[in-house]
């Protein structure tokens, strides 16, 4: 830990802003116009530092900084932070990240990774669904996630409590809006049903779910003489 960099987070958001121009141009006002306020990748650092922290915008705020005045920030969280947003931004990152030389040596982007993580939400939601095997008594969602072997927070649905990841494991990788799509699909037990092997068939996906708890489960070798080694 002595060796790693300390680095301010809003600082780091700013820097890969500057990297990625075409992130800040995805971010239209809800008239539908373009960026039009100074230093507003200042502005829409603070606010993704305070969400990603989970922290209102009281310790992010700065009087007398214009790009992080309170008042400021309230207005580009409601002009300008919002999901159609994010879904037009978010492909000039991972395009980005998949020109960096230790992203490409990782894997070519082709194989991806689905998974869900649920979670009791404490409020009314329009998501929020019972479950009592992992909600027990109160409401959740799923949040479904999913990675490629170049970049994490491809693409991401907020699944309700009742419904399975396999039912919307589809929309999410049809819905990352990234140029290249991976061809191979990779999925936990949750994520398994055989009308999802058939659907990715159809649409040229090899899909591959880690199947958990195969009573008869067991390695074969095409040649009996074959040593594979450890």
């Amino acid at each position: 830990m002595a060796m790693m960099p300390r680095v301010d987070i809003s600082e780091a958001v700013v820097e890969v802003l500057g990297w990625c121009p075409k992130f800040m141009e995805a971010f239209t006002s809800i008239a539908g116009t373009g960026p039009h306020l100074d230093n507003l990748d200042i502005s829409v650092a603070a606010c993704l530092t305070a969400q990603a922290l989970n922290i209102t915008y009281g310790p992010i705020a700065v009087k007398g900084v214009p790009a992080l005045e309170r008042h400021r920030l309230g207005y580009v969280d409601h002009t300008y932070l919002r999901a159609d947003n994010y879904d037009a931004a978010n492909p000039h990152l991972i395009a980005k990240q998949a020109g960096i030389g230790f992203a490409q040596a990782l894997g070519g982007g082709l194989v991806a990774a689905i998974d869900g993580m649920r979670f009791v939400v404490p409020v009314p939601s329009a998501y929020a669904r019972p479950n009592k095997k992992y909600f027990g008594p109160k409401r959740g969602i799923t949040w479904l996630n999913m990675i490629n072997d170049q970049a994490f927070g491809i693409a991401w649905k907020i699944v309700s409590g009742t419904d399975r990841d396999c039912l919307h494991a589809l929309d999410v990788i049809f819905g990352s809006g990234e140029g290249r799509r991976a061809d191979v699909i990779v999925t936990d037990t949750g994520s398994y049903s055989d009308l999802v092997f058939g659907l990715a068939h159809l649409l040229d996906k090899e899909y591959r779910p880690a199947l958990a708890d195969l009573p008869d489960q067991k390695l074969w070798r095409v040649q009996a003489d074959a040593d594979y080694g450890r």
